[in-house]
């Protein structure tokens, strides 16, 4: 068991996907979380004996359950295509701490009430960047299990109906190395 875990850090190319719970922050507006979930690729790199820069690009399901007039309730459901990078350093061979920056592109975002669904992009900013935070375990097998926190700096609605109203995730994710580049060994010349 040992051996599966123990790992050394290999750059490469990987697929990921995860779930999410997802809401919005507003200064006048209570919100909870809606499940959503991400997929898409990872190219984690060698940066030192016990770092990694990891530059991911995913398609992102977000949103928020919010209250409406009378106690009926709402929800708002977006899509994005994101671009978190994250820079991992490592605890021991395997755990890893994370930090990154994050922007991402909106491509859809639909409201859904008691009178039926809207489509509701245009009121939505088309870009979206914040900071991330996790935890990570890397195996020696090329799983990768992540654990992070988005908290997003820029307000999402255009319209104004929400007061600075900003993206909030956690996800929980499993990646694989699909292809796994080693560092090459130094070798010293013989005269």
């Amino acid at each position: 068991m040992i051996s599966c875990m123990a790992r050394a850090q290999d750059s490469g190319l990987g697929i990921k996907a995860g779930v999410v719970a997802s809401r919005t922050k507003s200064g006048n507006s209570l919100t909870s979380a809606v499940p959503g979930a991400a997929a898409g690729i990872y190219l984690p790199l060698r940066a030192g004996p016990r770092m990694e820069l990891q530059p991911e690009l995913l398609i992102t399901s977000m949103g928020a359950n919010y209250p409406l007039q009378e106690g009926a309730r709402g929800s708002l459901r977006t899509i994005y295509i994101s671009l978190p990078v994250s820079f991992k350093m490592y605890i021991g061979n395997v755990f890893n701490m994370q930090a990154g920056f994050q922007m991402q592109r909106l491509l859809a975002a639909q409201q859904h009430g008691p009178d039926g669904t809207a489509t509701v992009t245009d009121s939505y900013a088309h870009w979206d960047y914040g900071v991330q935070l996790g935890l990570g375990a890397d195996m020696a097998r090329g799983l990768d299990l992540g654990l992070r926190c988005y908290a997003g700096l820029s307000p999402i609605e255009t319209a104004g109906a929400l007061i600075s109203a900003r993206n909030q995730a956690l996800m929980l994710s499993l990646g694989y190395r699909v292809i796994r580049l080693r560092a090459p060994k130094a070798t010293r010349r013989q005269r």
